[in-house]
């Protein structure tokens, strides 16, 4: 019985040599793959269409966001993420427009609040950064961040009843969070309150283990977990 399937002849050594990727042009492609692989792709946009310049994630959000910014001006939710942006690129004026935009349209808006602060505090203008974050936390009295912001600013400056007043009530109302009962303990213990240092500290390790600096404030104190 013949054989219907038809069985094509092996190439020619020379056709197989021109079947073949030249080797400069598969280390191309190869490289290309990797870079796209390890930019999300930004790499691939500049090569096929001949930009120079690559955008990078924080500079696609500000692009993105002012657009919809200019297309709503009274949107909140475009200048918080357009202030968000410029935080994330350190341009910290540009930041601080939108979030005072944010806060033009609504006053108690805790998110652009705290971010102003924050970024005030990446100023250096301690004092209007400490003033905004005190108005977060007399708005909203168990705003952990505030809270904790407030804290490590004074524990920075010394200024350790401030850091206690700053965090005790946020961790009355939710003593779950381990960096504050770390603040109250370390605050404490430059304070001269030792037990009240040991109860802090312990609380910390309570609801997290692998605080290390809670557990040298308790060895340094004497106290057990």
């Amino acid at each position: 019985m013949s054989d219907d399937t038809e069985n094509p002849a092996a190439p020619s050594p020379a056709q197989a040599d021109k079947d073949l990727v030249p080797g400069w042009l598969a280390l191309l492609v190869l490289v290309l793959l990797l870079a796209v692989t390890g930019l999300g792709g930004y790499v691939l946009r500049g090569v096929l269409v001949g930009d120079d310049r690559v955008d990078t994630p924080a500079e696609s959000a500000v692009e993105e966001w002012t657009r919809k910014v200019a297309s709503d001006p009274q949107s909140v939710e475009a200048h918080l993420n357009l202030g968000y942006a410029y935080q994330q690129q350190s341009k910290w004026n540009l930041a601080l427009q939108q979030y005072e935009a944010v806060l033009d349209l609504d006053p108690q808006n805790m998110a652009a609040m705290y971010n102003k602060g924050v970024v005030l505090l990446q100023e250096g203008d301690k004092k209007a950064a400490e003033k905004t974050l005190w108005d977060v936390l007399e708005i909203t009295p168990d705003h952990v961040l505030a809270a904790k912001t407030l804290g490590e600013m004074y524990l920075e400056q010394k200024h350790y009843k401030s850091a206690l007043v700053a965090v005790e009530p946020v961790i009355e109302a939710q003593p779950e969070f381990a960096d504050l009962q770390f603040i109250a303990g370390y605050a404490s213990e430059q304070l001269g309150q030792k037990d009240k240092a040991i109860a802090y500290y312990k609380a910390a390790l309570t609801y997290s283990p692998d605080l290390v600096d809670a557990r040298k404030g308790l060895e340094r104190l004497g106290g057990t977990p």
